[in-house]
Protein backbone atom coordinates (compact mmCIF):
# COMPACT_ATOMS: atom_id res chain seq x y z
CA UNK A 1 0.00 0.00 0.00
CA UNK A 2 2.50 2.98 -0.48
CA UNK A 3 0.14 5.15 0.46
CA UNK A 4 2.38 7.63 2.48
CA UNK A 5 6.03 8.82 2.92
CA UNK A 6 7.88 6.39 5.45
CA UNK A 7 6.81 7.24 8.29
CA UNK A 8 9.99 6.43 10.26
CA UNK A 9 11.84 9.44 8.00
CA UNK A 10 9.49 12.04 8.57
CA UNK A 11 9.24 10.67 12.51
CA UNK A 12 13.47 11.11 12.56
CA UNK A 13 12.84 14.62 10.47
CA UNK A 14 10.32 15.95 13.51
CA UNK A 15 11.84 14.68 15.75
CA UNK A 16 14.98 17.13 15.12
CA UNK A 17 12.93 19.52 14.22
CA UNK A 18 11.61 19.57 17.88
CA UNK A 19 14.68 19.60 19.37
CA UNK A 20 15.98 22.48 17.56
CA UNK A 21 12.82 24.54 18.43
CA UNK A 22 11.46 24.05 14.77
CA UNK A 23 7.68 24.50 15.19
CA UNK A 24 5.45 26.98 14.24
CA UNK A 25 4.09 29.35 16.74
CA UNK A 26 0.83 28.19 18.61
CA UNK A 27 -2.19 30.09 16.53
CA UNK A 28 -5.20 30.96 17.76
CA UNK A 29 -8.34 29.01 19.59
CA UNK A 30 -9.74 26.49 17.70
CA UNK A 31 -13.44 25.76 17.93
CA UNK A 32 -14.57 22.40 16.88
CA UNK A 33 -17.85 21.58 16.09
CA UNK A 34 -19.73 19.13 18.03
CA UNK A 35 -23.06 17.83 15.97
CA UNK A 36 -25.03 15.71 18.23
CA UNK A 37 -25.03 19.00 20.16
CA UNK A 38 -25.13 21.40 18.10
CA UNK A 39 -22.37 23.25 20.10
CA UNK A 40 -18.52 23.63 19.69
CA UNK A 41 -15.55 22.27 21.87
CA UNK A 42 -13.07 25.14 22.20
CA UNK A 43 -9.41 24.26 22.15
CA UNK A 44 -7.35 27.30 24.19
CA UNK A 45 -3.90 25.69 23.81
CA UNK A 46 -3.94 24.33 20.16
CA UNK A 47 -0.37 21.75 18.98
CA UNK A 48 1.71 24.20 16.83
CA UNK A 49 2.26 22.17 13.33
CA UNK A 50 5.27 20.18 13.07
CA UNK A 51 7.33 22.43 10.40
CA UNK A 52 8.79 19.32 8.61
CA UNK A 53 5.38 18.14 7.48
CA UNK A 54 4.89 21.24 5.55
CA UNK A 55 7.87 20.87 3.00
CA UNK A 56 7.39 19.68 -0.38
CA UNK A 57 8.06 15.75 -0.67
CA UNK A 58 7.60 13.26 -3.50
CA UNK A 59 5.96 9.82 -4.04
CA UNK A 60 6.20 8.11 -7.30
CA UNK A 61 7.50 10.92 -8.69
CA UNK A 62 5.05 13.33 -8.37
CA UNK A 63 5.60 16.15 -6.19
CA UNK A 64 2.84 17.24 -2.99
CA UNK A 65 3.23 20.68 -1.63
CA UNK A 66 1.19 20.52 1.86
CA UNK A 67 -0.68 24.35 2.77
CA UNK A 68 -2.32 25.68 5.40
CA UNK A 69 -5.76 26.03 3.60
CA UNK A 70 -8.20 27.32 5.91
CA UNK A 71 -11.10 26.90 3.24
CA UNK A 72 -10.17 23.22 2.38
CA UNK A 73 -13.83 21.83 1.73
CA UNK A 74 -13.02 18.82 -0.72
CA UNK A 75 -15.21 15.10 -2.03
CA UNK A 76 -13.61 12.39 -2.90
CA UNK A 77 -13.05 8.51 -1.86
CA UNK A 78 -12.11 7.52 1.75
CA UNK A 79 -10.12 4.72 2.72
CA UNK A 80 -8.42 2.77 6.30
CA UNK A 81 -5.50 1.24 7.38
CA UNK A 82 -5.16 -0.93 10.40
CA UNK A 83 -2.67 -2.86 12.53
CA UNK A 84 0.36 -3.27 10.07
CA UNK A 85 1.06 0.30 10.89
CA UNK A 86 -0.50 0.22 14.69
CA UNK A 87 2.04 1.25 17.30
CA UNK A 88 4.73 2.86 14.39
CA UNK A 89 5.33 6.87 14.31
CA UNK A 90 3.20 9.00 12.22
CA UNK A 91 4.68 11.81 10.11
CA UNK A 92 4.38 13.94 13.41
CA UNK A 93 6.56 11.36 15.32
CA UNK A 94 3.03 10.50 16.95
CA UNK A 95 2.42 6.84 17.57
CA UNK A 96 -0.63 5.39 15.16
CA UNK A 97 -3.55 4.00 17.46
CA UNK A 98 -5.44 1.88 15.12
CA UNK A 99 -8.20 2.30 17.59
CA UNK A 100 -8.19 6.32 17.50
CA UNK A 101 -10.05 9.02 15.82
CA UNK A 102 -6.62 10.16 13.60
CA UNK A 103 -6.21 10.20 9.73
CA UNK A 104 -3.77 10.74 6.71
CA UNK A 105 -3.90 13.43 4.54
CA UNK A 106 -1.39 14.55 1.56
CA UNK A 107 -1.21 18.28 2.05
CA UNK A 108 -3.34 19.65 4.83
CA UNK A 109 -0.58 20.87 8.07
CA UNK A 110 0.24 18.21 10.72
CA UNK A 111 -1.17 17.96 13.21
CA UNK A 112 -4.75 19.26 12.73
CA UNK A 113 -8.50 18.51 12.78
CA UNK A 114 -10.74 18.02 10.11
CA UNK A 115 -14.08 16.92 9.77
CA UNK A 116 -14.80 14.06 7.71
CA UNK A 117 -18.35 13.15 6.42
CA UNK A 118 -19.65 9.82 5.07
CA UNK A 119 -21.76 11.36 2.30
CA UNK A 120 -24.28 8.39 2.07
CA UNK A 121 -24.94 8.09 5.72
CA UNK A 122 -25.10 11.93 6.21
CA UNK A 123 -22.54 10.84 9.43
CA UNK A 124 -19.97 13.72 10.78
CA UNK A 125 -16.84 12.80 13.07
CA UNK A 126 -14.11 14.66 13.88
CA UNK A 127 -10.28 13.32 13.08
CA UNK A 128 -6.90 14.56 14.34
CA UNK A 129 -4.39 14.30 11.18
CA UNK A 130 -1.06 12.96 11.90
CA UNK A 131 0.17 11.49 8.74
CA UNK A 132 0.54 11.64 5.13
CA UNK A 133 -1.16 9.69 2.51
CA UNK A 134 -3.22 8.52 1.08
CA UNK A 135 -1.33 8.29 -2.37
CA UNK A 136 -3.42 5.89 -4.64
CA UNK A 137 -5.93 7.30 -6.92
CA UNK A 138 -8.21 9.58 -6.04
CA UNK A 139 -8.59 9.39 -2.05
CA UNK A 140 -8.53 11.73 0.04
CA UNK A 141 -7.89 10.66 3.36
CA UNK A 142 -6.76 7.43 4.96
CA UNK A 143 -8.60 6.58 8.25
CA UNK A 144 -7.38 4.95 11.68
CA UNK A 145 -9.62 2.13 11.64
CA UNK A 146 -11.28 3.32 14.94
CA UNK A 147 -12.27 6.32 12.54
CA UNK A 148 -13.63 4.47 9.90
CA UNK A 149 -15.61 2.35 12.62
CA UNK A 150 -16.98 5.63 13.67
CA UNK A 151 -18.06 6.48 10.64
CA UNK A 152 -19.59 3.18 9.90
CA UNK A 153 -17.13 2.10 6.48
CA UNK A 154 -14.71 -0.08 7.90
CA UNK A 155 -16.59 -3.05 6.95
CA UNK A 156 -16.84 -1.85 2.99
CA UNK A 157 -13.56 -0.41 2.92
CA UNK A 158 -14.08 2.46 0.79
CA UNK A 159 -16.28 5.85 1.10
CA UNK A 160 -17.33 8.74 -0.72
CA UNK A 161 -16.85 11.57 2.07
CA UNK A 162 -16.43 15.43 2.46
CA UNK A 163 -13.32 16.83 4.48
CA UNK A 164 -13.44 19.69 5.82
CA UNK A 165 -10.45 21.54 7.73
CA UNK A 166 -11.07 22.65 10.86
CA UNK A 167 -7.87 23.87 12.50
CA UNK A 168 -5.02 22.74 14.79
CA UNK A 169 -5.43 19.81 16.75
CA UNK A 170 -5.09 19.48 20.55
CA UNK A 171 -1.85 19.39 22.74
CA UNK A 172 -0.76 15.63 23.59
CA UNK A 173 -2.95 14.46 21.29
CA UNK A 174 -6.50 12.99 20.30
CA UNK A 175 -9.53 15.30 18.94
CA UNK A 176 -10.33 17.80 22.05
CA UNK A 177 -13.85 15.99 22.28
CA UNK A 178 -14.71 12.88 24.12
CA UNK A 179 -15.49 9.68 22.48
CA UNK A 180 -19.37 9.83 23.02
CA UNK A 181 -22.06 7.14 21.92
CA UNK A 182 -24.36 10.43 21.12
CA UNK A 183 -22.09 11.59 18.47
CA UNK A 184 -23.21 8.49 16.48
CA UNK A 185 -25.70 9.72 14.11
CA UNK A 186 -25.86 7.20 11.44
CA UNK A 187 -25.97 3.15 11.80
CA UNK A 188 -23.69 1.77 14.76
CA UNK A 189 -20.70 0.22 12.99
CA UNK A 190 -19.46 -3.51 13.72
CA UNK A 191 -17.36 -3.50 16.14
CA UNK A 192 -14.92 -6.80 16.88
CA UNK A 193 -17.42 -8.24 19.40
CA UNK A 194 -20.51 -8.05 16.73
CA UNK A 195 -19.30 -10.51 15.25
CA UNK A 196 -18.51 -14.36 15.82
CA UNK A 197 -14.50 -14.76 14.76
CA UNK A 198 -15.75 -17.26 12.71
CA UNK A 199 -17.26 -15.64 10.30
CA UNK A 200 -15.63 -15.01 6.71
CA UNK A 201 -13.10 -12.10 5.46
CA UNK A 202 -11.59 -11.26 2.59
CA UNK A 203 -8.29 -8.71 1.74
CA UNK A 204 -9.23 -6.30 -0.57
CA UNK A 205 -6.02 -6.01 -2.55
CA UNK A 206 -6.77 -3.55 -5.48
CA UNK A 207 -9.77 -1.26 -6.58
CA UNK A 208 -10.01 -0.46 -10.45
CA UNK A 209 -12.71 1.38 -12.53
CA UNK A 210 -11.42 -1.18 -15.40
CA UNK A 211 -12.74 -4.84 -15.02
CA UNK A 212 -9.23 -5.65 -17.40
CA UNK A 213 -6.85 -3.70 -14.94
CA UNK A 214 -8.78 -5.92 -12.30
CA UNK A 215 -8.31 -9.07 -13.88
CA UNK A 216 -4.68 -7.80 -14.62
CA UNK A 217 -4.29 -7.35 -11.43
CA UNK A 218 -5.40 -10.58 -9.90
CA UNK A 219 -3.32 -12.77 -11.95
CA UNK A 220 -0.68 -11.36 -9.40
CA UNK A 221 -2.34 -13.33 -7.30
CA UNK A 222 -2.82 -16.79 -9.04
CA UNK A 223 -2.96 -19.54 -6.83
CA UNK A 224 -4.01 -17.61 -3.74
CA UNK A 225 -7.84 -17.60 -3.91
CA UNK A 226 -7.98 -14.15 -6.09
CA UNK A 227 -11.09 -13.15 -7.52
CA UNK A 228 -12.43 -10.26 -9.26
CA UNK A 229 -16.21 -8.66 -7.71
CA UNK A 230 -18.25 -6.03 -9.02
CA UNK A 231 -19.06 -3.29 -6.26
CA UNK A 232 -20.58 0.08 -6.42
CA UNK A 233 -18.16 3.20 -4.59
CA UNK A 234 -19.81 6.28 -4.29
CA UNK A 235 -22.64 5.53 -7.05
CA UNK A 236 -19.26 4.25 -9.43
CA UNK A 237 -19.39 0.98 -10.77
CA UNK A 238 -15.47 -0.52 -9.66
CA UNK A 239 -14.16 -4.03 -9.89
CA UNK A 240 -11.97 -5.09 -6.87
CA UNK A 241 -9.61 -7.97 -6.52
CA UNK A 242 -10.51 -10.27 -3.16
CA UNK A 243 -8.04 -12.78 -2.16
CA UNK A 244 -9.55 -14.99 0.12
CA UNK A 245 -11.98 -15.80 2.06
CA UNK A 246 -10.36 -16.52 5.41
CA UNK A 247 -12.55 -17.74 8.98
CA UNK A 248 -12.37 -14.85 10.90
CA UNK A 249 -11.33 -11.43 11.42
CA UNK A 250 -8.09 -12.32 13.12
CA UNK A 251 -6.57 -14.74 10.59
CA UNK A 252 -7.51 -12.50 7.91
CA UNK A 253 -5.58 -9.46 9.55
CA UNK A 254 -2.46 -11.53 9.70
CA UNK A 255 -3.10 -12.23 5.48
CA UNK A 256 -3.35 -8.27 5.26
CA UNK A 257 0.13 -7.86 7.29
CA UNK A 258 1.90 -10.41 5.89
CA UNK A 259 1.28 -8.65 1.90
CA UNK A 260 1.65 -5.37 3.61
CA UNK A 261 5.54 -6.61 4.24
CA UNK A 262 5.82 -7.72 0.75
CA UNK A 263 4.91 -3.92 -0.39
CA UNK A 264 1.23 -4.20 -0.89
CA UNK A 265 0.03 -1.52 1.71
CA UNK A 266 -3.09 -0.65 0.56
CA UNK A 267 -4.36 -3.97 1.27
CA UNK A 268 -7.65 -2.91 3.58
CA UNK A 269 -10.53 -6.03 4.88
CA UNK A 270 -13.79 -6.33 3.95
CA UNK A 271 -16.33 -8.86 5.65
CA UNK A 272 -17.77 -11.70 3.38
CA UNK A 273 -21.86 -10.18 2.32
Amino acid sequence: MSRRLPMFVLAVLSSGLVACGGRADAPSPVRVPDRASGSHTAIANPAPFVRGTLRPYVIRGRTYTPVIDESYDQTGTASWYGDAFHGRPTATGEIYDMNGMSAAHRTLPLPSLAEVTNLETGQSIVVRLNDRGPFVGDRIIDLSRGAADALGIRNQGLAQVRVRYIGQAPQGGGTGQPASPARQTGPRPDTENDFDDTDPWFVQAGTFASRSNAETFRRRFDGARARVEETMVGGRRMYRVLIGPWTGRHEAERQRSTLAGQGLLDAILVRAQ
